[in-house]
């Protein structure tokens, strides 16, 4: 255990970052305590292999003395960890809500799923702007905010895993609802990270911020993986009590109620609220006035991102529907990792990429590169699942598997841009006074793109008979693990993913369109800039 943790120290993603936090505190808690006994400690220099950073002069390392604060870094990596658990629990159910969605809302209710699903973040778009607003009037209420979002999602997740004992398909809807409220808080930890961090080091910070939640919203349906196993519930009644309080379709809910409460012990001891006192708020062009401009980037740039998004969950939401309706590769509970592994394998590898080229390598504004790039793996996903054949065939397993890493690359390296981007063009609109505001209407639209996106697919198609009956004798869920999928497609398969890979493409188009007005940092439409690194002509 101690060898895997000092090897966790020094790894690149979320976990590294975890552990190094987790670490820092530790740090801070030892010396605090011999402070309050002995007095100010004054730390020595050491020829060890560990080098004291507060050593090194703040002169030679311009833009990066904030950085080295250790409260601010404490702070950061505090908002790091509870961006990454809300993120995980958006997805850690998504393994095994739909089968249990067909379990618990039969009777007329099986077009209901999407919205379920999607409801976590209808309450979200409602959330996001309240807690900005909220936070906007006074930076001291970061810390508030997030303690409040914790508390309502942990409640959320809490009556999730009761869903079963309650026995009723509203009991679920509202679970999410309630979870999805306490999530508007992602888009507090955006507008932190923007108000703490110069141009040049919101590559790395922010990047690192969204690629956290890229990985735990496509690596959270393997939650479900490590319940595999657990008994059934069977439809005809007889199921004790512990097994509806306790099985694998409700273990995601008691991980995610755990998960939070957990971090939020953390979180209560490692954020500091900031201020320019503090030294965590960076101070950008305090005398100019926002640039007007900022609304006309908003109204071409935020329609097209909503666009995305639903194209990216309409899909996602349905990869139970696509595994076990269409390519028929899940006729078991146990069968239901080798739905979302494909998209786990992408996320990492998409992850890996965006890091090694924005931040290992240094590439200067690499998001815009990864801006243009990630929706064309979000359309290779749709053109790889229409059934060419027909709407009864059952195209081969492999098509399936590579569509889900290609969406898993496009959904990584996409948020972690396209967040990178908005929150610099704020800073060169001049929009510090009203960042919270201005991230959570991206919250907003993001938000209402996961609600939309599932929404939609879930009304338009369904797993069932190539007549669209849902739980005939060749096609039902109802056998507790097994599943009969034999007689199974999915319906409107052909023109709903035909559509939506028109739709992608022309969101590609008006991202080039996009690139090509608003791609560079250096003008503001009023304003002289000596000099240009590269052009939005070169970038679109």
């Amino acid at each position: 255990v101690v060898r895997t943790l000092v090897a966790s120290y020094d790894m690149p993603g979320p976990i590294g970052l975890a552990v190094r936090g987790i670490a820092h505190g530790v740090r801070g808690v030892k010396k605090q305590w011999k402070e309050r006994k002995e007095g100010p400690v004054e730390e020595e220099a050491t020829d060890g292999v560990d080098i004291d950073e507060s050593k090194a002069p703040e002169a030679e390392q311009p833009g990066n003395e904030d950085l080295q604060d250790k409260s601010k870094r404490q702070s950061y990596y505090a908002v790091l960890l509870l961006g990454f658990v809300f993120a995980l629990d958006f997805t850690a159910a998504l393994m095994s809500i739909q089968p249990f969605w067909y379990y618990i809302g039969g009777g007329g209710h099986e077009n209901l799923y999407g919205l379920t699903f999607g409801s976590y973040d209808l309450t979200q778009m409602i959330s996001a702007p309240i807690l900005g607003y909220f936070v906007d009037r006074d930076f001291g209420r970061f810390k508030s905010a997030f303690v409040i979002a914790a508390i309502v999602n942990g409640c959320g997740n809490l009556l999730y895993a009761f869903t079963a004992l309650i026995d009723h398909w509203w009991s679920m809807l509202v679970a999410r609802l309630i979870s999805g409220l306490g999530a508007g808080a992602l888009s507090l930890g955006a507008a932190y990270v923007t108000m703490v961090t110069t141009m040049e080091q919101r590559t790395a910070r922010l990047g690192s911020y969204r690629i956290s939640q890229s990985l735990a919203r496509q690596l959270g349906p393997l939650v479900g993986f490590l319940f595999l196993g657990l008994p059934a519930l069977d439809q005809e009644g007889g199921n004790s009590t512990a097994l509806q309080v306790f099985n694998w379709y409700t273990m995601p809910g008691w991980f995610t109620f755990l998960t939070v409460v957990v971090v939020f012990g953390l979180f209560l001891y490692m954020f500091t609220n900031p201020s320019k006192e503090n030294g965590h708020i960076v101070t950008k062009d305090a005398g100019k006035e926002m640039s007007k401009e900022v609304y006309t980037f908003f109204l071409f740039y935020l329609p097209v991102h909503f666009g995305i998004g639903l194209a990216i969950w309409a899909f996602v939401s349905n990869l139970f529907g696509l595994a076990a309706g269409q390519f028929h590769i899940v006729s078991d509970q146990v069968d239901n990792w080798r739905v979302f592994v494909g998209l786990g394998a992408g996320a990492v590898g998409g992850a890996y990429l965006y890091k090694n080229l924005t931040i290992l390598k240094g590439i200067r504004h690499a998001e815009r590169y990864f801006l243009a790039l990630s929706p064309c793996f979000v359309l290779c996903a749709w053109l790889l699942t229409i059934s060419y054949q027909g709407a009864t065939d059952v195209p081969p397993a492999g098509l399936f598997y590579a569509s889900a890493v290609v969406m898993g690359i496009g959904i990584s390296t996409y948020y972690a841009s396209s967040e990178t981007f908005f929150s610099k063009k704020l800073t060169q609109y001049h929009c510090e006074g009203t960042i919270a505001k201005f991230i959570g209407l991206y919250a907003i639209v993001s938000a209402g793109s996961r609600f939309s996106g599932p929404l939609i697919a879930g009304a338009v198609t369904r797993v069932s008979d190539s007549a669209g009956n849902v739980n005939t004798p060749d096609c039902n869920f109802l056998n507790g693990d097994q599943y009969v999928t034999g007689g199974c497609v999915l319906y409107n398969i052909v023109p709903f993913f035909s559509a939506m890979a028109g739709f992608t493409f022309l969101l590609i188009v008006s991202v080039a369109l996009i690139l090509l007005r608003f791609g560079s940092y250096g003008m503001v439409k009023g304003q002289k800039v000596a000099e240009h690194n590269e052009t939005s002509m070169e970038l679109a």
